[in-house]
């Protein structure tokens, strides 16, 4: 905001407090939204130092006075002090330090009718009126997100809700582009990582940003959270792969349909000999047994199964395959010669058919561990949350959580909204979001869950129990029959629901 360190403060809002509720619930939380560093009288005067003090103290080191104008504010001393304070620093207006805001029709003091004010009277021009007010007080323009690329040849089943600033991950993006081009000459990778650390994120911005479609014309994006029958995506696969897009040599895909799911396997793996397919299978975690139950949901990021010899024969772990089809595929991909495609994998576990004796990995399979961000995206992720502070500063909040991405988009919302410092980093301090983040590392949601009000929770938890998408209907009829069977369902969460399912 300041173009130096001039001022502690961006804006100082002046205000009688007769019109304190207009302040506190829209102006004061719009401003620091915006990312403005506001001071007000409640919060940030200091105790014990006299009033008047104070409030030369706030118009000395605010770049801009904010005066809302009402009659009442017109009729207070202390106010009018205030306004004095800023306009002798600026008596021509030149700098802008005095901003008028017109709340109400008030007869108002000639050092301030000569100044242009932002009005507020006019219902009809609310919108305007904040524009006009945000940037007399200097905030950055907000700015739209700009819209993904559109990729129409490919098969994108299940696109991927990107959070809101994704920033850097550079190293991360390269290592998938050398892989992709095929410098270690290996058709499969695997992403590995805790759950919440951004796996999906980073591949499918890598997909849309930096994956040549002129060269990697036939792409199939699956997404195992919402669709994890493999049987499935294999017969989806291969109507794409057969079907729309000429692939050289495809004769073995017509017909594909009506083979059975062997026979489409080996169909899928003919066509991987061709260049120019990339499958990427996001959380693939939810294909093994260890997510197969119905609390997938509460399963951590490690195999909870003691290891048991290779060599035992017919033994069942967590990391197996739910699928016989979809480990005959990886297993083939990984030892085939010739395959010149490219399969990605994002995974919290491995899955267990890609190893061989010793637990290495087989020949044409890679696996790359996350295992935190780097500081200089962290940095980069929390200026684009708003948060305010130097370099060294955001770094030393971020080094607690292990720069684990998930825990820190919860702590950088918190500071924003923290009633001390918001939007300063330096509330980190006093704000904990880990639990026992760094002993068990992947439970992160479960504190993120506990921070929710408990309508949010009965909400979300009634949502839960769908393990796949589903119509509104259904959502219309859990919500009748939960009101008529439970009494303790509260009016705000009934309001949720039904809000969700009219959107």
């Amino acid at each position: 905001m300041s173009e130096g360190a001039d001022f502690v403060y961006d804006v100082f809002i002046s205000y009688s407090h007769e019109d304190e509720a207009w302040v506190t619930d829209t102006l004061l939380p719009r401003l620091e939204e915006a990312g403005l560093r506001t001071c007000i009288d409640f919060r940030d005067f200091i105790a014990g130092k006299p009033a008047l003090v104070n409030m030369q103290d706030a118009a000395r080191d605010s770049r801009h006075t904010l005066l809302v104008l009402t009659q009442s504010w017109v009729e207070s001393g202390w106010t009018l002090y205030e306004s004095l304070l800023t306009c002798t620093k600026d008596p021509a207006g030149l700098e802008r330090r005095t901003v008028p805001l017109r709340l109400e029709a008030c007869e108002l003091p000639e050092f301030i009718s000569m100044l242009t004010w932002v009005d507020f009277t006019r219902p009809d021009r609310l919108p305007t009126a904040w524009t006009q007010l945000l940037t007399a007080l200097g905030a950055p323009p907000e700015q739209e997100a700009p819209p993904e690329p559109a990729r129409a040849g490919w098969c994108l089943k299940h696109p991927y809700p990107m959070p809101p600033n994704f920033t850097g991950r550079a190293a991360e993006r390269e290592m998938l582009s050398d892989w992709l081009v095929g410098k270690d000459g290996r058709p499969l990778l695997v992403l590995r990582a805790l759950g919440g650390f951004g796996k999906s994120a980073l591949a499918w911005h890598w997909l849309l940003h930096d994956v040549d479609p002129a060269r990697w014309p036939r792409v199939v994006w699956w997404g195992l959270y919402d669709e994890r029958n493999f049987d499935t995506f294999l017969r989806e696969t291969l109507a794409y792969l057969s079907g729309g897009t000429h692939l050289r040599g495809a004769s073995h895909l017509k017909g594909a349909s009506h083979l059975n799911p062997r026979q489409q396997a080996d169909a899928l793996l003919r066509s991987l000999h061709a260049p120019g397919t990339l499958l990427i299978l996001d959380g693939f975690e939810r294909a093994l047994r260890a997510y197969g139950s119905i609390d997938a949901a509460y399963q951590g990021d490690t195999d909870p199964t003691p290891h048991a010899p290779r060599d035992t024969q017919h033994e069942t772990r967590n990391t197996d395959c739910l699928s016989p089809i979809a480990e005959y595929i990886l297993r083939a991909i990984a030892c085939l010669p010739g395959i010149r495609s490219r399969v990605l994998l994002t995974t919290r576990l491995r899955p267990r058919v890609l190893e061989c004796r010793g637990g290495y990995l087989l020949a044409g399979c890679r696996e790359v561990e996350l295992t935190q961000m780097q500081p200089a995206d962290a940095v980069a992720l929390f200026r684009a949350q708003g948060v305010r502070g130097a370099r060294a500063e955001i770094e030393a909040a971020c080094a607690p959580y292990g720069y684990h991405p998930l825990s820190l988009r919860l702590l950088a919302g918190l500071i924003r909204r923290d009633p001390r410092q918001p939007g300063d980093v330096r509330a980190a301090r006093h704000l904990d979001v880990s639990g026992d983040l760094v002993q068990r590392r992947h439970h992160v949601l479960e504190t993120a869950y506990a921070n929710l009000a408990p309508e949010g929770q009965k909400l979300l938890s009634t949502l839960a129990c769908f393990r796949g998408p589903v119509g509104y209907e259904a959502l219309r009829e859990t919500l009748r029959v939960r009101k008529r069977t439970s009494s303790r369902t509260s009016p705000c969460f009934s309001n949720q629901m039904r809000e969700m399912v009219q959107e």
